[in-house]
């Protein structure tokens, strides 16, 4: 069964999701979301309403992808030694392996950290402290704590892909963009940008349970029950795995200086010395911020300073590399690289050669 906009309503009733009266009472909204997956919103004014996804291509990759999400949502259920891991994602409600449908609860007023920050064009630091704590957390409780559990399997305990993508053909990648093999091309060409991810890939450690793609579009705030106050979960937890929670915390950081550098109006008419007068989001406004989630997180994790000063430096270099991946995100679709996307890479190269300096002048720590 394939959901659509007008079958997913059925889909939910059949599974004792969505009663019919509430369809009769016309108290819900179906809202088509698909991007990668198929993802609808059924929003409710009166009842809970739910997030509905389903993976596009039914192959073993695909299907193991939502199977590790589904295992995350189970943990959170009933894994008592990871007590952070329900504060942290949404409830599950049905995970059907037959037609490989996830539904999870929808946030009210759900909005991604990414669209939060533009709309109010600030960055509130009691977000952030929240979710640095969440991942502090969670990072603190080793993976030993998992071994045992059947559902611990899933995970296949290895490093992200970008840090080994200089080592492949761009035939490797299927059909790319022009964008796309363009950066694969730069990052190819550079024998200090290649050693650089060999020595990440290299130092990569396997000792934590690891979100795998903290985006700001991957946390999600909203207003929490009761208290309408505004709080903060974390979805999509395909690549979750057993992994280094220094690449966690360094896809977060990397999030401020993309954001920065995307905000930035690089055209031919702005002379290159200019484009960070340019930025919508300057990088010394989401500084407090950035400092409020680094010392919720080293204060979570009850680390001492020399301890989290050399965490620091490896998450700052992780996030360098996530930047890559980034860059490639944000191009999937174009036929030629954009100055912001080839700048993203400069960044990121820079950082790799000098990450305490990223350290002092961009994140402001």
């Amino acid at each position: 069964m394939i959901l659509s906009k007008s079958n997913v309503v059925h889909y939910l009733v059949a599974q004792g999701l969505l009663s019919l009266e509430s369809v009769v009472d016309g108290d819900l909204i179906v809202a088509d979301a698909t991007a990668r997956n198929r993802n609808f919103k059924i929003i409710r004014r009166l009842e809970r309403g739910y997030f509905v996804k389903q993976i596009r291509i039914w192959n073993p990759p695909s299907i193991a992808l939502l199977g590790a999400e589904a295992v995350c949502y189970k943990l959170a259920r009933g894994a008592p030694e990871l007590p952070v891991l329900a504060d942290l994602v949404p409830s599950d409600c049905l995970h059907d392996t037959q037609r490989h449908v996830l539904v999870t609860e929808l946030l009210p007023d759900g909005e991604s950290l990414a669209d939060c920050h533009r709309r109010n064009h600030n960055f509130p630091p009691a977000l952030t402290q929240r979710i640095g704590t969440q991942f502090g957390s969670l990072h603190r409780d080793p993976a030993s704590t998992l071994e045992g559990r059947p559902e611990a399997a899933v995970f296949g305990r290895q490093p992200p892909w970008i840090l080994s993508a200089h080592r492949q053909g761009t035939n490797m990648f299927g059909a790319l963009t022009g964008a796309n093999e363009q950066l694969l091309r730069v990052v190819q060409s550079y024998p200090d940008y290649q050693y650089a991810l060999d020595e990440l890939r290299a130092d990569w450690r396997v000792e934590r349970l690891i979100h795998g793609d903290v985006t700001w579009d991957n946390c999600v705030t909203y207003r929490a029950s009761g208290t309408g106050a505004l709080a903060i979960k974390v979805v999509d937890w395909e690549i979750a795995d057993i992994g280094d929670p220094a690449w966690d915390i360094g896809a977060f950081l990397q999030g401020y200086i993309s954001f920065w550098i995307l905000s930035m109006r690089m055209s031919g008419d702005v002379p290159p010395a200019r484009f960070v007068e340019t930025a919508l989001y300057p990088i010394e406004a989401m500084q407090p911020s950035i400092r409020a989630f680094w010392n919720a997180y080293i204060e979570a994790m009850e680390m001492e300073h020399a301890a989290a000063q050399a965490l620091l430096i490896r998450c700052i270099r992780y996030g360098a590399a996530r930047m890559i991946q980034t860059s490639y995100e944000v191009t999937q679709y174009a036929p030629q690289m954009t100055l912001n996307a080839l700048c993203l890479l400069q960044v990121s190269f820079n950082i790799l050669k000098e990450p305490q300096e990223a350290v002092t002048h961009l994140l402001g720590l």
